[in-house]
C-alpha cells in the first residue's frame, strides 16, 4: 500500500510534466466519455469542476450538455475547507472562488441532496474507488452529505490510477462509484 503524501507528490508531479497537447487530447476522450455516461445514467443534475494544475479539462462536458436540460453545479471553495455548489449560469458569471479556482456564485447555494452525480477531481484514485484529493477532505465532507443514491464518478487520466486497494485511505475517505479515464469508464464496484 502507497502512502498518500508519496502519492499525492508523485501523482501532481507527474500531472504537471503533460504537455498542453496532452492534456487538450486526454481531456477532450474523457470529456466524450462523460458525456456519454451522463446520457446513459440519465442524470438530471450533476457537479462538475473548473480544472487546475493540468487536471482533466472537464469543463469541456458543460459546453455540450448545457442545452440537455441537465442542472449543471459547480463548486465555490472556502477558505475553512468547505465546498458549496452553486447552479451554472454562463462562463460570464464565473468568479474566483477563496483558492482562486473559477467557479459559480449565482443565485443561492444549491442543497447537496439536488445533486445526482458528483465528477470529482483528484490526484490519485485506484480501482476500487479510494481517491486521494488534495488534502483537505473538502469533497468527501461534501459527498458525506450527499442524498444515498448520489453517484461519485471521480475524473482523471490513466496513470492515476492505481490497482485496487493500492493507495492509503482514512475512515473519511470517500470512495468512487465509477473512474473516467481516456481508456474507458470503471465501474469500481467490480473491484471492491
Amino acid at each position: 500500500m502507497y502512502s498518500k503524501i508519496a502519492v499525492r507528490q508523485k501523482m501532481i508531479d507527474e500531472r504537471l510534466s503533460l504537455t498542453n497537447k496532452e492534456i487538450i487530447y486526454f481531456s477532450d476522450i474523457i470529456s466524450n466519455k462523460t458525456i456519454c455516461f451522463i446520457r446513459q445514467k440519465f442524470i438530471k443534475s450533476a457537479a462538475l469542476y473548473m480544472s487546475i494544475k493540468n487536471e482533466v479539462k472537464i469543463e469541456l462536458v458543460i459546453d455540450k450538455i448545457i442545452n440537455e436540460n441537465i442542472k449543471i453545479y459547480l463548486p465555490y471553495c472556502k477558505k475553512k475547507s468547505d465546498i458549496c455548489f452553486y447552479k451554472f449560469k454562463d462562463t460570464d458569471s464565473l468568479v474566483k472562488d477563496d483558492y482562486g479556482i473559477l467557479s459559480s456564485k449565482c443565485g443561492r447555494e444549491t442543497a447537496i441532496n439536488e445533486i445526482d452525480a458528483f465528477f470529482v477531481p483528484g490526484v490519485a484514485f485506484d480501482t476500487s474507488g479510494n481517491r486521494i484529493g488534495y488534502g483537505k477532505g473538502c469533497y468527501d465532507k461534501v459527498l458525506a452529505k450527499s442524498k444515498i443514491d448520489s453517484i461519485f464518478i471521480g475524473i482523471c487520466y490513466n496513470f492515476q490510477i492505481y490497482k485496487k486497494n493500492e493507495i492509503e485511505i482514512t475512515q473519511n475517505d470517500i470512495k468512487m462509484h465509477y473512474l473516467i479515464c481516456e481508456s474507458g469508464i470503471i465501474n469500481c464496484s467490480d473491484y471492491i
